[in-house]
C-alpha cells in the first residue's frame, strides 16, 4: 500500500509573501512560488536545480522529473501554475495545479475532489430529507402506519396508511 504524503493535499491552506505582491508579473511569478517559506514548493524540483546552474527555464525541457511551469497569466491578479513530472522533451504529467490570485497561492481541487464534495452534498441533502420525512411517521399496532404533521394537527386531520410488506 502506498503511503499518501500530506503534502501531497493541501486543498484547506494557502499561503501570501505580501511584499511580493505589488510586483508579480508572468516573468518573476515562478520565483514568487519558489520562496523558501511557500508550502507548496517542492525543493527537489527541476525548477530549483536550474535556479542553481543558473540557466533559463528552456532547459527544463531537456531534463526528467519534476518541473513547475507557468501554464496560465492573466495581469495583474491571476497565475496558474502547473506542477508536473517530466518523462521526455515531449511527455508530461500533470500532478497539480495552483492558483494565485492577487498574489494569495491555493493548491485547485483535483476532478476527484470535486466529484466527491458534490456527492457528498447531495447525499447529505437526501439523507437530511429522508430524517425530516421519518420524523413524521408514526406507527402504532392497531392503527398501522400514519403521517402526523404538526400544521394538520391543529385543523383535526392525520393521514394514514396501511404499510404491507
Amino acid at each position: 500500500m502506498a503511503t499518501v504524503d500530506f503534502r501531497d493535499n493541501l486543498l484547506g491552506i494557502s499561503w501570501v509573501d505580501s511584499g511580493w505582491v505589488p510586483i508579480l508579473n508572468p516573468g518573476n511569478v515562478l520565483d514568487y512560488f519558489s520562496e523558501r517559506s511557500n508550502p507548496f514548493d517542492d525543493r527537489t524540483c527541476n525548477n530549483e536545480v536550474v535556479k542553481m546552474q543558473r540557466l533559463t527555464l528552456e532547459h527544463l525541457n531537456q531534463m526528467v522529473g519534476v518541473e513547475y511551469i507557468l501554464l496560465h497569466a492573466q495581469e495583474p491578479i491571476l497565475y496558474i501554475i502547473r506542477k508536473q513530472q517530466r518523462q521526455s522533451p515531449t511527455q508530461v504529467i500533470p500532478m497539480a495545479d495552483y492558483y494565485i490570485i492577487a498574489g494569495v497561492v491555493y493548491q485547485a481541487p483535483d476532478l476527484g475532489t470535486v466529484i466527491s464534495s458534490r456527492a457528498l452534498s447531495a447525499v447529505h441533502g437526501i439523507q437530511s430529507a429522508f430524517d425530516e420525512a421519518m420524523s413524521y411517521c408514526r406507527y402504532h399496532p392497531s392503527k398501522g402506519y400514519w403521517w402526523h404533521f404538526k400544521d394538520q394537527e391543529e385543523r383535526g386531520f392525520c393521514g394514514s396508511f396501511k404499510l404491507i410488506v
